[in-house]
């Protein structure tokens, strides 16, 4: 009887297999589906990394009207949807620029993967920290939230090299960092060698890096709130000394603009990286060399709302 019994029941254990793999291919199939990457496809047509089609049906490629986009002076310059991952404009996209205080959102992104908020770091050599300035003091005491403020809207140089003065090994590992960063994330046309983006034949980045840059440091939501501050103050943690601090972002006066870092010297001439949201879309910008970044900008986002749909 027990070789009966067991033959019935790897019977009745088939038929209820057979019975359920339709489901069960159905539900492979949707989480597929779910798994499967944006489809880079550029408005202009040009596909930039294969990917299933089907994934066309979960994310809203934007469809162009045909509009030229505007005439700028920027050396170089990348529109991108985030949400799409689609490129809605590109000049020069991969060539080596000088990046000026751009420079600073990979200083934050090192920095805030060692140093915590609340961190008591200390001011000391400002010799080379020349140009913009949050108005440190030598032997100031600070922590670190109020250093990133202080980098991040005043584009502090001062801020920059104090940060790089408290990493482990000083400012040579600091800038070190920085340099690993860009070759762990495989970026090719980026190389530093100051924390603050002062011009020099060993410090520059492209759009396409920069922009790559930039989204990672949006997955921060502590970076994020700080790109959007317009202004705040920030004290020494003896309340000596109190710092005033004002975005030098002129574009965060207008309707959806998130952020994100300006930069300006002179080999760099004008720069911006912004985040905007157009349409309930998140639309990064890179404007390298421009000699005038906030209205090349602006020229930018204009054209795309008037260009692009998402229906």
């Amino acid at each position: 009887m027990k070789p009966v019994i067991l033959s019935l029941g790897a019977l009745i254990a088939a038929v209820v297999l057979i019975m359920g793999l339709p489901q069960a291919l159905n539900k492979l199939q949707g989480e597929l589906i779910i798994q499967v990457p944006s489809n880079l496809i550029s408005a202009e047509g040009l596909v930039l990394d294969k990917a299933d089609t089907s994934s066309e049906m979960l994310i809203q490629v934007p469809k162009s009207l045909g509009l030229s986009p505007p005439e700028i002076s920027a050396v170089a310059s990348l529109v991108w949807d985030l949400d799409s991952d689609t490129v809605l404009f590109s000049k020069e996209v991969d060539k080596k620029v000088p990046i000026a205080s751009t420079t600073k959102i990979m200083t934050a992104l090192v920095a805030t993967k060692y140093f915590k908020p609340n961190q008591i770091l200390t001011v000391y050599d400002l010799s080379e920290a020349g140009g913009s300035s949050m108005g440190l003091k030598k032997g100031e005491q600070i922590m670190f939230r109020g250093l990133l403020y202080g980098l991040l809207l005043n584009s502090g140089n001062d801020a920059a090299f104090t940060i790089a003065d408290n990493y482990p090994g000083g400012r040579a590992s600091f800038i070190a960092a920085m340099n690993q960063e860009v070759f762990q994330m495989g970026l090719l046309s980026s190389k530093f060698d100051n924390p603050a983006g002062f011009d020099s034949p060993n410090h520059y980045s492209s759009a396409s890096d920069l922009a790559k840059i930039s989204v990672l440091a949006l997955e921060d939501p502590y970076l994020v709130r700080i790109f959007a501050t317009r202004e705040t103050s920030v004290s020494s943690v003896d309340k000596s000394y109190t710092h005033h601090l004002t975005n030098l972002n002129k574009l965060l006066d207008l309707p959806g603009v998130i952020g994100i870092k300006t930069g300006t010297t002179p080999q760099a001439k004008e720069n911006l990286v912004g985040l905007v949201e157009i349409k309930d879309r998140k639309i990064l910008t890179i404007v390298l060399g421009s000699d005038n970044r906030f209205k090349e900008t602006e020229k930018l986002l204009k054209w795309v709302e008037q260009n692009f749909s998402w229906n």
